[in-house]
């Protein structure tokens, strides 16, 4: 069984049941990844295909949605996000770090938060509960010197699930 949608066109894979789309897309002078999947057509609704699209075709959006998601995780107690600044300053050394930041503000949080490119964007359309992870947005500082990514979830709604690390 196969699935067919007017932006992702004839979904379905090689593997029996699985659901997998892939395409790259420009967001400002960089190309991300944007995939999406799922374990079984039965478990997607058309409208979640619908939102995938939309936040695919509004992708700049998407980005500046959960890059405010990651200014305001700076405030927590245990802020993801001050971890992972934490941990490329130490990785990467000052200066692989002075190159892969683009921004100088004056404020090395704000501006480090600024430097992130998206790599990947992926979409889970089976998961449509307000604590699930709809979106997965995998950001890095330096994609050519540390594997490590910063990652936010969003819920089907486009509100923050998660911010987490991924080494």
């Amino acid at each position: 069984m196969t699935i067919e949608h007017d932006f992702f066109g004839v979904l379905g894979s090689d593997r029996v049941g699985d659901i997998h789309w892939s395409e790259t897309a420009e967001l400002g002078d960089q190309n991300v990844d944007i995939d999406l999947n799922a374990p079984d057509e039965e478990s997607v609704k058309v409208e979640n295909l619908d939102i995938a699209a939309a936040m695919i075709s509004s992708l700049e959006d998407l980005d500046t949605q959960a890059r405010e998601s990651l200014v305001a995780d700076l405030s927590k107690d245990l802020s993801k996000t001050a971890l992972y600044i934490e941990q490329s300053i130490d990785e990467l050394g000052p200066e692989a770090l002075s190159d892969a930041l683009i921004w100088d503000s004056g404020d090395q949080q704000i501006d480090f938060l600024r430097s992130l490119r998206l790599q990947r964007v992926g979409f889970h359309p089976h998961n449509s509960g307000s604590d699930e992870h709809f979106a997965v947005l995998d950001y890095s500082i330096s994609p050519h010197e540390t594997d490590t990514l910063l990652i936010v979830a969003l819920d089907v709604n486009g509100d923050t699930v998660s911010v987490e690390i991924d080494d």
